[in-house]
């Protein structure tokens, strides 16, 4: 018997498509449905009211998107029997099926329909991304609105959504309507930089304020220029480049911290790349002189995206000549003093060479910087036991030749 009556339970869930079944009858049991109403509000207390003959203990099988539970408490008077659903059957939208049982037999089956509150307060899931988007036509931040009831059932399809966006003095606003649980919207960048407020509002219940950042777009070609103290290649200042302001295609000046790159081709094809960080639109980098005679050619870019003018710089000898003197049977060589442009002695630092050679042929080179504008070497008897030698010293891009000297 029990196998028959689940078999009769499925049946009955399967087949019922209308929202009550007929009277079912037999010997022992006549049933009738008393309840007329067959769609509720969620939330709404549901009750099903029976008129039944012939019957005592009866069953109530409910079936939901919750799961499924059996009441077998109903209240009697005369031959009328009355449920009363759960609450938490009654709170959460979609179709209800019931079936009334007795204990050999299902006498009813049907279906209640529960839609969502709306005579409750709606509440709305607001979501907006990216919150970063750049100036132009072509980006977007997405607002995304799933309004509920107080039971967070969606509401229907169609429902109208209101969307507002402040940018600068204007406001606007769109109506959008919901399908698949969701209203949505793409919100388009604007040409200048700068906040947009989004907000939407459902049935009288509004969202919090939404942001999103418009950033510059791309850079676009700019120009540089220098500025240095002195056109001396002394190997000590600095020369300082700068960009022009840049900006994206609309007139926007771009993001401060856009990473600008110098690069330096020297006249021996040489690279030198120095960087610099843009503020206000203008990116300063500073290279130190070269320290002989030196043309440079400059040109900055913003990798992959935007470049400058080229320029050519012209750095000019420090020094027209330096003394050079030989003590201690030629194994002390001092050099200096070296001056500079004005007649004053040459910043520490400038470094001096010393090229050493023996029948022609180079054996060493010394390297030295320069204190006080003077640089000595050394060439102790040990390491250097030839009978004679000859020099080349170069500092500043200048160099002097100094012919064979006798040793003992």
């Amino acid at each position: 018997m029990k196998k028959f009556q689940l078999f009769i339970l499925l049946l009955g869930l399967a087949g019922s498509i209308c929202s009550f079944a007929y009277i079912q009858k037999s010997e022992e049991a006549q049933a009738e449905v008393l309840t007329e109403k067959s769609t509720f509000q969620a939330g709404e207390a549901i009750q099903l009211n029976f008129k039944i003959t012939g019957v005592e203990n009866l069953k109530l099988y409910l079936h939901h998107s919750f799961g499924s539970t059996l009441l077998t408490e109903s209240k009697k008077e005369n031959n009328r029997f009355t449920f009363q659903l759960p609450e938490l059957f009654s709170r959460k939208t979609g179709a209800l099926t019931w079936v009334l049982l007795s204990e050999s037999e299902q006498l009813l089956s049907g279906i209640l329909k529960i839609v969502p509150a709306t005579s409750t307060k709606t509440q709305l899931e607001t979501y907006l991304g990216p919150r970063s988007i750049v100036a132009g036509y072509e980006d977007f931040s997405m607002l995304v609105v799933s309004p509920t009831d107080v039971y967070d059932n969606p509401l229907p399809d169609s429902t109208e959504v209101l969307i507002f966006k402040q940018y600068k003095n204007t406001i606007s606003e769109f109506k959008v309507f919901t399908e698949n649980l969701m209203a949505w919207r793409n919100m388009m960048s604007e040409p200048k930089s700068g906040i947009m407020q989004i907000s939407s509002e459902v049935n009288g219940t509004s969202s919090k304020e939404f942001t999103s950042n418009i950033y510059p777009s791309n850079a676009t070609d700019f120009q540089i220029s220098f500025d240095r103290n002195h056109e001396y290649a002394d190997g000590n200042q600095l020369t300082e480049f700068s960009t022009s302001i840049i900006k994206d295609e609309f007139k926007n000046i771009i993001a401060d911290g856009t990473m600008v790159e110098f690069l330096i081709t020297t006249e021996e094809n040489h690279l030198l790349k120095t960087y610099a960080s843009t503020i206000n639109g203008i990116a300063k980098a500073k290279m130190l002189h070269p320290d002989a005679p030196q043309t440079w050619k400059i040109k900055a870019y913003i990798p992959g995206v935007a470049e400058s003018n080229s320029i050519n710089l012209t750095y000019e000898s420090i020094l027209e000549d330096f003394p050079v003197k030989f003590s201690a049977e030629n194994r002390k060589i001092t050099v200096g003093p070296l001056l500079s442009f004005m007649g004053q002695l040459i910043p520490d630092g400038a470094q001096v060479k010393l090229l050493i050679y023996h029948d022609g042929e180079l054996i060493e080179t010394k390297q030295k910087t320069s204190s006080k504008g003077m640089v000595e070497f050394q060439l102790a008897k040990e390491f250097y036991p030839e009978k004679s030698y000859s020099f080349q010293l170069k500092a500043l891009g200048i160099t002097k030749e100094i012919r064979e000297r006798k040793y003992e």
